[in-house]
């Protein structure tokens, strides 16, 4: 889900960018046109994020789950770290076993409650290459309230990157997949910290060098030149909500709302999370007595217009994602069919 000001801007910029009679996505990605934009696009992320200049924003493509290769591919001086939380940071962490072996150390994991928290009373090693977390799991509908302290700190932030104040300046990489909160799929944003770039093996193919395609601009082949430019017109939105603290304390209000309605419903919805403090502000997740409910919820649900309610294929139930760009209208009209449906079904 986009901002609508954000898709009809985008959509008038790919139609004619600036009145210059041609759209956006037909620039030259090496025009002055497009130059522009991609400065501009980097600054309002560095504003609305407070990156200080230790660190590079790249905006990049092959998807977040590129970058659990090409990670430790470029970074992994030594043995590394994982956190494995639920179906993401397990995907991130048998990519880098895949090709690293042993020297990718899996300190902790909830698989065994089928990732119905985040792993507690864990410590990394602090001499490690990095630590890698996932700060919040989509797919089971939980967070890391606060991101871990590690010297070499590399966070896939996907599903809720500007969802809230990140801290930055204590991270070594951060990474994203836009399509959650930031634009369309098929742009990847970047946040590494430059010392990072001593490390890289001078085997590592240039189109995966993250500090070639640093001093590229992230221009080392043709970017996804739209993609972005939508993340410029989110960015400009986020700005007029009133920055990353005040978009944080919406998206509190608006999970409050639906964990209000699960927790008020006498056990008739069941959140799937065990730690309640760990509960995703991006992805609720909750299950009903039966799936004959389910489906009939869901159903219920399109009726009114809301969609895509079901569950990740590979845990079901039900899972409302209610990213930045959801209305807190749309969660208080969630809450009410939920508590409605409740009590005609309990």
């Amino acid at each position: 889900m986009l901002p609508v000001e954000v898709l009809e801007a985008s959509a008038k910029a790919l139609l004619d960018f600036q009145g210059k009679g041609f759209g956006i996505a037909e620039c030259s990605h090496r025009g002055k046109e497009f130059d522009g934009v991609l400065d501009e696009a980097t600054q309002r992320c560095r504003k609305l994020l407070d990156i200080p200049e230790s660190h590079d924003v790249l905006f990049l493509q092959g998807g977040a789950t590129q970058l659990f290769s090409t990670i430790p591919m470029n970074f992994l001086s030594g043995p590394a770290d994982y956190v494995v939380s639920g179906e993401w940071s397990k995907k991130a962490t048998d990519a880098a076993k895949g090709a690293h072996g042993d020297k990718i150390r899996v300190i902790a994991t909830s698989e065994a409650t089928h990732f119905d928290r985040p792993p507690a009373g864990w410590t990394a090693d602090p001499a490690a290459a990095y630590l890698h977390v996932c700060s919040n799991e989509t797919v089971h509908g939980h967070r890391l309230a606060e991101w871990p302290g590690h010297p070499n700190l590399v966070v896939d932030a996907s599903s809720e990157m500007m969802s809230r104040p990140h801290p930055v300046a204590r991270t070594a990489i951060i990474y994203a997949g836009a399509q959650k909160n930031l634009g369309v799929a098929g742009t990847v944003l970047v946040i590494v910290r430059k010392e990072l770039y001593d490390r890289i093996p001078k085997g590592v193919p240039k189109i995966f060098n993250f500090k070639a395609l640093a001093e590229a601009k992230s221009c080392l082949n043709t970017p996804p030149t739209f993609g972005v430019y939508m993340l410029l017109e989110t960015f400009r939105w986020m700005e007029q909500q009133g920055g990353l603290g005040a978009i944080e304390k919406r998206n509190a209000e608006k999970a409050s709302l639906l964990y209000g309605a699960i927790d008020g419903s006498g056990g008739f919805y069941t959140g799937t999370v065990g730690d309640r403090s760990a509960r995703s502000h991006m992805n609720v997740t909750f299950r009903l007595p039966s799936e004959e409910l389910t489906d009939k919820l869901v159903k219920e649900a399109a009726g009114q217009g809301m969609v895509a309610l079901k569950g990740y294929r590979t845990v079901g139930g039900i899972r409302a994602s209610i990213y930045n760009a959801m209305p807190v209208e749309g969660c208080q009209a969630l809450a009410e069919l939920m508590k409605g449906f409740a009590r005609a079904n309990g």
